[in-house]
């Protein structure tokens, strides 16, 4: 029997988790950036230093919620572990705004411990406000899933306009600390996360019977296991692996190697569990569950390269300047558009207008470093901005009679890289009517897939994503020369499409199939698999700046379409370890 209506509860999560996200995708989308840029006030490290940081952080920003959701299951329920891990969250996103190394990770490893705790518990809390085998389930998670994607949309337009103006206006704590514009940024995230907090307070007594405080004692609530069997292990193997990597026994850059040894003592924690399920049944939907964790990863590897390769792409080989229509916003707003740094002419065509000569101060390499260290390179409005000869030969280099060349101190005005960002969210909030509709409409008639059989269709769907990429590269030449940032918004397109059949479906097949003594564990799971597709990410994030671009985009497109068709042909399997389950 279908239910009537989504319960009001549906609403409080939907702008709770919203406000999280909008401050977690705020600071994702500028960290990459603050880690690469030299000329902004920036950490000045390689795009594949930055990498590895991000693909890191990003992996165990999602390694944790199975930790989180064990602690859940067997001690504090979801609304505890909720409220605790928005906590942890909100001073991660202020210890950033610190400016140094110590600052940047220890904010970083808040926020990696307040997700965890955060993440999974309210993921399940959803799931439990619906009655087993409910029909709305998917369309829950899709609803819900579009309040991520506004708090993820939002984010990055505050995010450039907090940069922008602190850029020009920056605040001096002491002599020698002012807060700019990037570390102003990432205060704003924590407004956010304040903001979710307060609401989730406010209604805490609304979500008393979907919450896990039922549990029962003894043995069964002990976290010892996970200790024991787990993290320990996970926190040995893994310093042994950042050792091995160190000594070059292993073949990969210390936090890799980290991420890899604390790996397996997890996947053997998971393995356990699933091997210990006394009933048959519920061991069949374990099973299956493990193997779609497993083929997602290659999704989650190719999704979030918009951290760091589609980031790059959209910061160095995409034409930032407004178009008429945007043009409108950013001369009525100025500070909705930044100044383009000198980095940003070394592939613009003769069509992109200079700054006047005038402009630049020509010094020695040895002084430009001695400016970068003092970041001291912030372009602002009306006042010189300190080039090397080689750098102002670069911005002049492909120009001719026709170019247009700006007043003198005056700087091209440029969309903000973190805005390319918003267009995945843009897209699902557009798009999730349109799938929320289209499935229900096959439902009606009988016809809608499994859920098993939405994350394959995604899986495949998103490998036209980098084909896309592929093309793009070979019209610029390999970045030889900028072009429109049209090419984004259609890799963005059909990445959204293959995000909304899998990603929310995700969430309510781990909900409806888990066994429910250990539902918000697995439900970690399923964020686990994301951070492993992550690490990948990040991985191929330094990949990109090593390998022919041709034959990476190539890879990414036969991995994506190989699991999506690995996942459709074993359907068959799936339907018999799920049973009903996994039908909608």
């Amino acid at each position: 029997m279908a239910d009537a209506k989504h319960p009001p509860e549906l609403k409080i999560l939907f702008f709770t988790e919203m406000w999280e996200r909008f401050s977690f995708y705020l600071m994702l989308g500028i960290l990459p950036q603050y880690l690469a840029d030299s000329q902004k006030g920036g950490m000045a490290w390689t795009d594949e230093q930055a990498a590895v940081v991000v693909g890191t952080y990003i992996a165990l920003v999602y390694f944790t919620p199975f930790i989180g959701g064990l602690m859940a299951d067997r001690l504090f329920g979801f609304r505890k572990m909720i409220i605790a891990g928005g906590l942890l969250m909100m001073i991660g996103h202020l210890v950033l705004a610190i400016p140094n190394e110590i600052g940047l990770y220890l904010g970083l490893g808040f926020l990696i411990l307040g997700n965890g705790g955060f993440k999974p518990n309210i993921s399940s809390l959803l799931g439990n406000l619906y009655p087993p085998g409910s029909p709305l389930k998917d369309s829950a998670y899709s609803i819900f899933y579009l309040g991520v994607n506004l708090g993820a949309f939002i984010c990055n337009f505050v995010a450039a306009l907090a940069r922008n103006y602190f850029d020009e206006h920056p605040i001096h704590v002491t002599s020698t600390w002012q807060i700019a514009g990037w570390h102003a940024a990432f205060a704003t995230a924590a407004v956010g996360m304040l903001l979710g907090l307060l609401l989730f307070l406010f209604n805490y007594r609304r979500f008393d019977q979907a919450d896990t405080v039922h549990r029962a004692a003894g043995s069964d609530a002990s976290l010892t296991p996970l200790w024991v069997e787990c993290v320990t292990p996970a926190a040995l193997f893994g310093a042994a692996g950042w050792f091995a990597s160190t000594w070059k026994y292993l073949p990969f850059n210390p936090p890799t190697g980290a991420f890899i040894g604390a790996c397996l003592p997890v996947l053997f924690f998971y393995f356990n569990i699933w091997r210990t399920v006394p009933d048959r049944a519920e061991k069949g939907r374990v099973a299956a569950l493990l193997v779609i964790y497993a083929v997602v990863i290659v999704f989650w590897m190719t999704f979030h390269l918009n951290t760091t390769a589609l980031n790059v792409w959209a910061r160095d080989d995409t034409d930032r300047e407004p178009n008429a229509a945007v043009a409108v916003i950013t001369n009525a707003f100025p500070e909705f558009a930044e100044n383009a740094p000198p980095k940003y002419f070394d592939n613009a065509g003769p069509t992109i207008p200079r700054p006047a000569k005038g402009t630049y101060d020509v010094v020695s390499d040895e002084r430009y470093k001695q400016l970068e260290t003092a970041k001291q390179l912030i372009v602002v409005e009306d006042k010189k901005v300190f080039v090397t000869q080689s750098m102002l030969d670069k911005i002049y280099s492909d120009t001719d009679d026709s170019t247009p060349i700006l007043e003198e101190g005056k700087h091209l005005k440029v969309t903000n890289t973190e805005l390319f960002q918003s267009i995945n969210a843009g897209f699902v909030i557009l798009f999730t009517p349109l799938v929320v509709g289209f499935f229900s409409m096959l439902r009606n008639r009988g016809q809608e897939p499994s859920t098993a059989a939405k994350i394959g269709l995604g899986l495949a769907i998103n490998g036209g994503a980098p084909a896309l990429m592929l093309a793009a590269t070979i019209v610029s030449n390999d970045g030889a020369m900028k072009v429109s940032a049209w090419w984004l918004f259609g890799v963005y397109a059909i990445a959204t499409v293959g995000e909304l059949c899998l990603s929310p479906m995700g969430l309510a097949l781990v909900n409806k199939v888990s066994p429910a003594r250990i539902q918000a564990f697995m439900m970690g799971g399923w964020f686990l698999a994301t951070s492993f597709g992550n690490k990948l990410s990040g991985i191929m994030g330094e990949v990109y700046h090593q390998w022919d671009h041709n034959v990476f985009w190539i890879v990414l497109v036969v991995c994506d379409v190989a699991f999506g068709l690995i996942v459709l042909a074993l359907l068959p399997w799936f339907k018999r370890q799920m049973g009903s389950s996994q039908t909608t």
